[in-house]
């Protein structure tokens, strides 16, 4: 009896938890030389590291870490390029819409001073078209002032003794100014469209080639230069080919004023400077005093 409670008085528990297992018996473990046991198949025995168990579950971390940070960072900046972005989006594209406006307006002032030019040399401002032999319809007036354009080369314009649609004629007129292509439109249907026109008004500058008294009454009348009357109109959801004589009567010009829409305005021209820029519609007798000159 007293040789079985030395035995158990021997197998006093390890602070490990584990009983000490004999040298004999390589199966269940091994004791160091110094007297520690250590566990053959554990992943954190002190022999396989060499350091404490905090101290290798460490490494693990710190590499984790020196990933996930810079990932966070990166994913950080993403995510406020994208908010940036789509805060910025609506100024951007206002501020490009407002641009393209003021070119339009630019190219209008630039038309108009073509046509002061051509007034100054013929004395009166050219009729809607020209008119050929036979009668017929030549180039429309954005032909015949085109050489008072900057930049234009007048021998590469139609000519305007001919048919507009003439073979040449054709050819030619493929080499449209820039001041009649509209900025508004990214993708013209062909490269020679306009959204350019004269009005066929009894008040307009610009008349029908079969009203010369009045296109005479007009240009002898040099004190009236300074009268303000309509010389042409920018439709944004109107074209036409840039040599045809093509232009707006005022029931035309009612139905496109009624579709205006500040990204689709309509432009007016007069003859003493002044531009008018529609971004809204309007009823026929505020257009009709457009189109007299008394909307001021």
């Amino acid at each position: 009896m007293l040789a079985f409670c030395t035995a158990v008085e021997a197998q006093t528990v390890h602070p490990s938890g584990l009983f000490p297992v004999s040298p004999k018996i390589p199966s269940a473990g091994k004791v160091e030389a110094k007297g520690e046991f250590v566990r053959a198949d554990s992943r954190y025995s002190r022999a396989a590291c060499g350091h404490s168990e905090s101290v290798c579950d460490a490494q693990p971390r710190r590499w984790a870490l020196i990933l996930v940070v810079p990932f966070a960072v990166l994913l950080l900046i993403g995510s406020c390029s994208v908010i940036g972005g789509a805060l910025l989006m609506p100024a951007i594209s206002d501020f490009s819409s407002t641009a393209r406006k003021t070119q339009v307006v630019q190219q209008m002032e630039k038309i108009g001073n073509a046509l002061n030019a051509y007034r100054l040399v013929h004395g009166y401002y050219p009729a809607s078209y020209a008119k050929v032999q036979g009668g017929q319809a030549g180039c429309s007036w954005r032909v015949i002032i085109a050489s008072h354009l900057a930049g234009v080369d007048a021998s590469r314009l139609p000519d305007a003794s001919e048919s507009w649609d003439s073979s040449d004629n054709l050819n030619l007129a493929l080499s449209i100014p820039r001041v009649f292509v509209s900025p508004l439109v990214s993708a013209p249907p062909t490269a020679t469209e306009t959204h350019v026109f004269a009005v066929m008004h009894p008040l307009s500058a610009i008349l029908h080639p079969e009203c010369e008294r009045e296109r005479t009454r007009w240009g002898d009348a040099v004190g009236n230069h300074s009268q303000k009357k309509i010389l042409a109109v920018y439709l944004p959801n109107h074209t036409a080919h840039w040599a045809a004589p093509v232009d707006m009567t005022p029931k035309r010009l009612q139905d496109e004023v009624s579709t205006i829409t500040p990204d689709n305005p309509v432009v007016f021209l007069f003859s003493d400077g002044s531009i008018i820029s529609l971004e809204k519609s309007m009823t026929p007798f505020l257009l009709n005093d457009i189109l007299s000159g008394r909307d001021q």
